[in-house]
């Protein structure tokens, strides 16, 4: 199963492959390492009362092509639909689709808790110390065996951006322990609807924040205000990680994705909740787009023909296919023994 806390791994290279990077993914606010990732493309059906789907988790898998890949994740879900109502259904994406593109990486999602309110009280972590936590699992990771200190590629939705660059100012600005290590290994960060300037104040933070007032419970409030448009914490973590993409040995590539569509709000009204100006960076490298979905349909995707998926694959497939000139090994080699 998924970790809500912490790395679980969701792919592996199948043995005998040799693994090019690792792929992180970080979800956002209110967000889930599986289900941020996840869609389901019958959710809309209607169910009875109580009723509640049944996700089926596939282990680790690996493979030793793209196209057996493609095969295997069809052989599982129609074994799965064998057994299983159709609505039931899910697509983790990092999972089912992203090996098929990239048959190479191990595939990774990185979880914390990231709910302002809860039963009981909420975390009170800040983003600097939710960075931290992300080093030291990754860390630790690296530490396991050898297969995992390889170039990371990080894909971060909201604010899970933000602290993907908290993480990497640490790094880079750290001396002596194993967390040094993060930032120069890290090769590619793919932004999905990152407010880096904020999220104005019918949005995000402060729509957020009120609701939990209204529920009296203890909402996490530095959380929130670091999310505010403008925020002197934002402003802090985007200075330095300026820094850190013009020091980075490896030329940091950065990919910012915006939202194109308004999220409802109120039921009535409609907004952006990451405008356009603060969905990307600004820096002469960076590169940006577009998911045609909401902010927080944009990380959910049903198949391999999806656009926003597409995207996203392209640009994490054109960093791998760097990343194996520099390891000098040739699409034949990947293919192996298929």
């Amino acid at each position: 199963m998924v970790a809500r806390q912490g790395l679980t791994e969701l792919y592996q290279p199948s043995e005998g492959t040799p693994t090019i990077a690792l792929i992180v993914f970080v979800h956002g606010l209110f967000g889930h390492p599986y289900h941020t990732w996840t869609s389901n493309p019958s959710k809309s059906r209607s169910k009875s009362p109580g009723h509640r789907s049944t996700v089926p988790f596939f282990p680790p898998t690996s493979a030793s092509s793209s196209r057996s890949s493609l095969r295997s994740q069809k052989e599982k879900i129609q074994e799965v639909a064998k057994t299983t109502d159709t609505a039931e259904l899910t697509v983790l994406w990092p999972r089912d689709l992203l090996p098929n593109v990239v048959p190479d990486v191990r595939i990774l999602t990185w979880g914390y808790d990231a709910d302002i309110d809860g039963f009981g009280s909420a975390s009170q972590s800040t983003i600097h110390q939710h960075a931290g936590s992300l080093l030291s699992d990754i860390a630790d990771q690296r530490g396991i065996s050898e297969c995992y200190r390889q170039p990371i590629l990080f894909v971060a939705h909201s604010l899970g951006g933000i602290i993907v660059k908290a993480a990497l100012n640490r790094s880079s600005e750290i001396q002596g322990t194993r967390l040094k290590e993060i930032a120069p290994a890290t090769f590619g960060v793919c932004f999905l609807g990152t407010p880096h300037r904020g999220s104005n104040s019918a949005s995000l933070g402060k729509i957020a924040y009120k609701i939990t007032r209204a529920m009296a419970r203890r909402p996490n409030t530095r959380l929130l205000q670091g999310l505010e448009r403008n925020s002197e914490t934002l402003e802090q973590i985007g200075d330095a990680f300026a820094q850190t993409m013009l020091t980075s040995d490896t030329k940091l590539r950065v990919y910012s994705f915006r939202e194109e569509k308004e999220t409802r709000k109120y039921l009535v009204l409609n907004t952006m909740v990451v405008e356009p100006d603060s969905a990307k960076i600004g820096d002469p490298h960076e590169e940006v787009g577009s998911v045609p979905a909401n902010h927080s349909q944009m990380t959910k995707f049903e198949g391999p023909e999806d656009i926003g998926f597409k995207r996203i694959a392209a640009q994490l497939r054109r960093w791998v296919c760097e990343l194996r000139v520099n390891e000098e090994i040739s699409p034949a080699d990947i293919a192996g023994t298929s």
